[in-house]
């Protein structure tokens, strides 16, 4: 009952933070109360269809109430809420007899038979049981955590419902077959008797069961169906107040009370339904959740697959020029001529190298993906990078133009795993020559890769720095690639406080990236000082 809880949420008893609803609805019902006392005696004449639509809502309503609550109850929930739904069972049970009696309705004098009183007497078993029960659930138990299995929660419901039905069928056979055992309470349709002699007792039971609500509601800060049972005892104490002053049915104050029965059969159904209909929504958002990490395992599953898949044949085309270039050089080393040895040796070199990448690049990825990647930059002169990078790459034609004294702050290792991933995806999908090219301005360096191929199609571009991306399948099937380069350029370049593009060339691809940079001016040598000099 006193566990925290965020709106909708139900915790292990009565409790969700709600509003302040029930505190203007509190205040509303003495108010109703006041103007139908004001009227109380005042006949508004009998409506024939007035009564049993009345009974059958209100029964309809407190039957609903005591499933919704018995059923949290069974799910886990407080036994104050077991009790709650005691006193609209109660209600709902006390209803069906009362319904029987009542002259009109069914017979012209009752069924069951009913006698004058037995209506009545009815009417103050539900008005009395009904506030009491709910007090006994609002009362301060010192609860904290909900005990008991399903089991036993499923006893407690079946003895409790068997407990109200045996009351409520002795109360009903009291007031009918043994209806000598009784007071009469009303004569010729005015019950002075009932509000005179027994009317304080059902006020005091209801006040009694008001306090109760009342100190507990001041008590929790945290309120929810407690506040709203709040509400429903007061309209119950209004109910029963118009009808013990209204004296007589079909008055002002009688129909008052009636609307105020309402109220207290309707307010906490109307709670429960709100809480339903939030725990629905968290639920559809959950799903929903759900669903899209769901989707994003499977799509990481299937980018997995994929990686291994192209992994698999990245290592194995050069693991296997390798192992023949070892067994051609072992087996036929003698028969070989220098030129052959070297030409195998630089074809082994260039595999090597190949695999020395990739394994960069998933290294990359690893780090990346735990957030572990750390760059340390320091200053470099850009045109011997850009050569460095050109020489890689010994037999395509790739070319570098860079200005003179270009320097760049950037990590060597990521600055040429940048340069490498570029001229890679430009050896596979473009044409040579390929250009490196750089330009300096506002302290950025602008590099840039060309080449002479047919260019990247246009819809595919805001994919094209995506992880695992590649054009065309058809069209790239046939050619290897991870489809991690151009992404792991994207995050490298970020790292060091860049960003990458892409730029359409005529004809060809231009891939572009940023590092901070600057221009350098030589230094002036013996010869330029004199001349100065000379000038000065």
């Amino acid at each position: 009952m006193t566990v925290p809880a965020t709106e909708g949420d139900t915790a292990s008893g009565l409790t969700v933070r709600v509003s302040r609803i029930p505190l203007l609805a509190a205040a509303v019902v003495p108010v109703v109360a006041l103007i139908f006392y004001l009227l109380a005696d005042r006949q508004w004449g009998q409506l024939p269809a007035f009564m049993p639509a009345f009974l059958a809502v209100v029964w309809v309503l407190d039957l609903l109430t005591a499933f919704l609550l018995f059923h949290q109850y069974v799910a886990g929930g407080s036994p104050r809420l077991a009790m709650l739904a005691g006193a609209y069972l109660w209600s709902s049970t006390v209803i069906v007899p009362h319904a029987l009696v009542f002259p009109g309705l069914f017979a012209p004098a009752g069924l069951l038979g009913a006698v004058p009183s037995s209506a009545p007497w009815l009417w103050a078993a539900w008005h009395t049981g009904f506030p009491l029960l709910i007090g006994a659930a609002l009362a301060p138990w010192g609860y904290r955590r909900p005990t008991g299995g399903h089991r036993a929660r499923l006893f407690v419901v079946a003895a409790l419902t068997l407990v109200v039905v045996a009351l409520v069928s002795a109360v009903t056979w009291l007031v009918t077959g043994g209806h000598e055992h009784v007071t009469v309470i009303i004569q010729n349709g005015d019950y002075t008797v009932l509000t005179e002699r027994f009317g304080p007792y059902i006020i005091g039971a209801n006040l009694l069961a008001l306090l109760t609500a009342v100190f507990q509601f001041r008590r929790e800060r945290t309120r929810g169906l407690e506040a709203w049972a709040f509400v429903a005892v007061a309209a119950s104490c209004g109910d029963t107040v118009l009808t013990l002053f209204a004296r007589s049915r079909f008055t002002a104050g009688w129909y008052g009370a009636r609307l105020l029965a309402l109220v207290a059969a309707l307010v906490v159904l109307a709670a429960l339904l709100h809480e339903v209909t939030l725990l629905y929504r968290r639920v559809r958002t959950t799903a929903i959740e759900l669903a899209e990490r769901n989707e994003q395992l499977r799509t990481a599953n299937s980018l997995r697959d994929h990686l291994v898949a192209v992994v698999s044949h990245e290592l194995r085309t050069p693991l296997t020029g390798l192992s023949g270039i070892v067994e051609i050089l072992r087996e036929g080393r003698d028969q070989l001529s220098a030129t052959q040895v070297d030409d195998m040796l630089g074809r082994a070199d260039s595999l090597t190298r190949r695999l020395s990448l990739l394994t960069e690049d998933l290294l990359a990825v690893s780090t990346l993906d735990h957030g572990e990647l750390h760059v340390s930059p320091t200053d470099l002169d850009l045109a011997d990078a850009l050569g460095e990078c050109a020489r890689t790459f010994p037999r395509n034609d790739v070319h570098a133009d860079c200005p003179p004294g270009a320097v760049v702050h950037a990590d060597p290792l990521r600055l040429q795993q940048m340069l490498a991933n570029y001229v890679r995806n430009s050896i596979k999908y473009g044409r040579a020559p390929i250009v490196l090219s750089a330009a300096v301005r506002d302290g950025t360096a602008e590099i840039r890769v060309r080449d002479h191929g047919p260019g990247v199609p246009a819809e595919f571009v805001p994919r094209l720095f995506d992880r695992f991306s590649r054009a065309d399948e058809a069209k790239v099937s046939e050619m290897s690639g991870s489809g991690l380069g151009l992404s792991i350029v994207a995050t490298l370049a970020a790292s060091h406080g860049g960003r990458v593009w892409y730029e359409p060339a005529d004809p060809g691809a231009c891939f572009v990236f940023t590092v901070p940079g600057r221009i350098d001016e030589p230094a002036a040598g013996p010869h330029m000082a004199a001349t100065a000099e000379r000038m000065a």
